[in-house]
């Protein structure tokens, strides 16, 4: 039987793994105006967080399912919050967009 506070380092690692991840996802996409190759900035980013990713949940879980959901389940609340945060604050840009769209 698992208690919650066995949980509660999974969970809040797998929010900390969320947080590296939907921050580098963030990065990258600010960066693709300004990149000499997108395509490799895209394919490099993804590779590289989808590892950190995996290899974190991997060493979250030890073998239990139980230490994978509540990593997963921060990793998701994280998502979450992010993306309510970030779209508010994000500065909507019409540049490139076709004139009727602004």
């Amino acid at each position: 039987m698992f208690s919650l506070s066995t949980l509660l380092v999974p969970f809040v690692l797998g929010g900390l793994i969320g947080w590296v991840y939907f921050s580098g996802l963030w990065e990258t996409v600010r960066r693709l105006p300004e990149a000499k190759s997108p395509h490799g900035l895209v394919l490099l980013s993804f590779a590289a967080r989808t590892i950190f990713a995996l290899g974190g949940f991997f060493i979250l879980a030890d073998g239990q399912w139980e230490r994978m959901v509540a990593a997963v389940a921060g990793f998701l609340i994280v998502k979450a919050v992010l993306v309510v945060s970030i779209g508010r604050n994000a500065k909507t840009s019409s540049a490139g967009a076709c004139s009727w769209k602004s």
